[in-house]
């Protein structure tokens, strides 16, 4: 497997673990995932940054500029 296919996988197979962790919370309050959750959002950091580096960084440095101001986001 290519390097960025490997790196593309990775990153496919986190996000899944983290919208999986976030759906688990919103199904059960009462529960406490918040460690679970800021795991994967870790994990999902770290592949992301590796397949960032594949593409662009200027376009998707304007993009997410784009986004902010579109949704009014100050962080």
């Amino acid at each position: 497997m290519r390097t960025h296919d490997k790196i593309a996988m990775k990153l496919v197979e986190e996000l899944n673990e983290l919208a999986a962790a976030i759906m688990q919370q919103k199904n059960k309050p009462h529960k406490n995932l918040t460690k679970e959750i800021e795991n994967e959002i870790a994990d999902v950091k770290v592949w992301l940054l590796e397949y960032e580096d594949l593409f662009d960084p200027f376009y998707i440095d304007d993009r997410i500029e784009y986004k902010r101001k579109k949704h009014e986001l100050t962080n």
